[in-house]
């Protein structure tokens, strides 16, 4: 029995402590699109995120590896904001941009070239024209939506609605 690769995040917190630069996201026309790096390209041992004046993530794209079912975006068995990326975002690109991530893609590896065609413009500096809705992040990975009880039901019923 083989054990299955380790998957990467391509979307990854900047805290997160194996977080490694992915891209730089660049603004056209009000639109953000990143702008990928070439394979090694790492931050300087001095950088501090509170130089940039804004969110590093903003400025910024990471991947870490995947935290399967420990990360707030795994729905039933996969990773829920790639599949939110499919359901949500046109492509941006005719062909999957070069990426030195691919082999290791937990959304190429569930979603295939679709979800490269969209990639470009995910960055957490929320566009003009869309956005994803994902949960919130946490250093290691998004945090899932607190259950809180529905208004239209009794509390210890069962039902619940996402916060």
């Amino acid at each position: 029995m083989s054990e299955e690769p380790q998957l990467d995040c391509p979307s990854a917190p900047f805290d997160h402590p194996e977080a490694k630069l992915l891209g730089v996201v660049l603004e056209e026309d009000g639109e953000a699109q990143v702008a990928y790096t070439h394979k090694g390209a790492e931050l300087p041992d001095d950088f501090d995120a509170d130089e940039l004046g804004i969110d590093p993530g903003h400025a910024l794209r990471f991947s870490a590896p995947c935290a399967n079912s420990g990360c707030g975006q795994w729905r039933d068995g996969g990773c829920g904001l790639g599949k939110a990326i499919l359901e949500q975002l046109q492509p941006v690109v005719d062909v999957a941009p070069a990426c030195t991530l691919r082999a290791t893609c937990r959304w190429f590896a569930e979603n295939g070239t679709q979800s490269c065609l969209r990639c470009p413009q995910v960055t957490t500096k929320a566009p003009s024209s869309a956005s994803v809705r994902v949960a919130p992040r946490t250093p290691i990975g998004p945090q899932r939506p607190s259950l809180i009880p529905s208004p239209t039901q009794r509390p210890g019923s069962g039902a619940t609605v996402h916060a």
